[in-house]
């Protein structure tokens, strides 16, 4: 669900922006201005019976070009981002909970989380034995029990 969720983040910022996206990090020789998008973190909570909910955060930086409206181009691309990534998805629709920005020395840092429940598949546990210490039961005494109470 998670890779699912960073396509869909890469998918709309390709959608809505002719620049380049990049999976993680710039490779060497990339061009600007361009997008990076990057996992940040998972966090994960159960919540009753088989139910858990997930959190991912994703960082999206935009690199601007090498001109001297970098600055108003970050904050207009930003402004864009939190439209662009409030829901995210085609078949399978994902809506931010949480979304910031900030201004760095070559563009802008946005971060944005996605949250979503999941069901897990327990496995069932057998049994416990009988436990015997020095060759006698130390548990499960109750058959004995119920034996000496139905012969009397």
């Amino acid at each position: 669900m998670t890779e699912d969720i960073r396509k869909a983040v890469i998918q709309a910022i390709a959608d809505n922006f002719l620049l380049p996206v990049y999976g993680q990090i710039v490779p060497q020789g990339g061009r600007k201005p361009c997008f990076t998008v990057e996992l940040k973190g998972l966090e994960q909570k159960r919540l009753l019976g088989r139910r858990m909910a997930r959190k991912v955060s994703f960082e999206v930086n935009y690199f601007c070009s090498e001109t001297k409206a970098a600055a108003a181009e970050g904050l207009e691309v930003a402004d864009e981002l939190y439209e662009i990534l409030l829901i995210i998805g085609e078949d399978e629709k994902f809506a931010a909970s949480g979304m910031k920005h900030e201004k760095t020395a070559d563009g802008v840092k946005f971060t944005v989380e996605y949250e979503y429940h999941i069901l897990i598949d327990e496995e069932e546990a057998g049994l416990m034995e009988r436990l015997e210490y020095n060759g006698k039961e130390a548990v499960g005494y109750e058959e004995k029990y119920i034996q000496q109470r139905t012969a009397e």
